[in-house]
């Protein structure tokens, strides 16, 4: 079903836990009809005040609808829902959307099953938290056929802010956040390192933070055009520049009595991407030596 994008369209969310009532919030707040369905009955009583209708059954909820959203704990739990044969008669010629927490194999899994019974299928990533979805502020990204994609764009900006399409590659969406997962708890235990720094050399947290803060965008922004173009021309300081620096840190650490494993990895890093040859490059070429199994 590719409904118009401008169209107001009736949605059912199987799965009201703390993302699943964000979900349906979201698009009540924006005049979409709202179907719910939940195991525990009791969890939909607040979207019902709201105005969300209640179904009996997950194949009731996905009759009800014109698109079903999906946002249960795991793979297992959305199929024993899901897949099955009263709620694929209930789904044959719909939109389908997964936003429960799977593997992309998983994602797979489900796509083919889909496919099999008539149902059209968009897998999504929540790149935030309850929160940012009702505050209009979440981006979502998306695996799967762009003309459904493209046809759903009102609802899907509905439910977030920020919908994204990564690519039509069932299994797409998982991936790709995994590796903004990566990027963002990296960046926050290299961030929670340099606080126990402070802290044990006795230094305002306080000034530590706003130092942190300053300039990242910008470098990120500058690294990532050095990536995507492949080329690590020396703008700044070269990475064997950058490996003596940071090498004190290990020693500090250590002198400290902090955790020093996070600085050690960070230089064996450094240490590799000298060895594979690029110390006379910009730092990003550590890029290089992270893909070589891949590329």
């Amino acid at each position: 079903m590719m409904t118009e994008s401008n169209e107001s369209q009736h949605v059912c969310v199987i799965g009201i836990g703390m993302m699943g009532s964000a979900l349906a919030e979201a698009l009540l707040a924006k005049r979409h009809r709202v179907t719910v369905w939940n195991r525990t009955a009791s969890k939909c009583d607040a979207l019902a005040a709201a105005g969300a209708s209640v179904a009996a059954s997950a194949s009731e909820a996905a009759a009800a609808a014109q698109v079903v959203v999906v946002s249960i704990t795991d793979h297992h739990a959305s199929a024993s829902v899901v897949q099955t044969d009263d709620v694929a008669r209930s789904l044959h010629g719909k939109l389908l959307m997964q936003f429960s927490t799977v593997t992309a194999e998983e994602s797979r899994d489900m796509g083919r099953w889909a496919e099999k019974n008539g149902i059209v299928y968009l897998d999504g990533s929540i790149l935030g938290y309850p929160q940012d979805i009702r505050g209009n502020n979440c981006t979502i990204v998306y695996s799967g056929p762009k003309a459904a994609f493209d046809a759903n764009k009102n609802l899907l900006a509905a439910m977030g802010g920020n919908p994204q399409l990564v690519g039509e590659a069932i299994g797409g969406a998982p991936t790709f956040d995994k590796a903004v997962y990566s990027s963002h708890y990296g960046s926050l235990l290299a961030f929670f390192h340099g606080a126990a720094i402070c802290h044990a050399a006795g230094f305002p947290i306080e000034i530590y933070v706003e130092e942190a803060l300053m300039g990242g965008e910008g470098t990120t922004r500058r690294y990532g055009k050095m990536i995507a173009d492949r080329s690590y021309e020396v703008t700044g300081g070269t990475l064997e520049t950058d490996a003596a620096a940071y090498a004190h840190v290990v020693k500090l650490s250590e002198e400290l009595g902090i955790d020093a494993a996070f600085p050690k990895t960070v230089a064996s890093y450094f240490e590799r991407a000298i060895a594979a040859g690029h110390g006379q490059q910009e730092l990003p070429a550590m890029f290089e030596m992270l893909i070589k199994r891949s590329a």
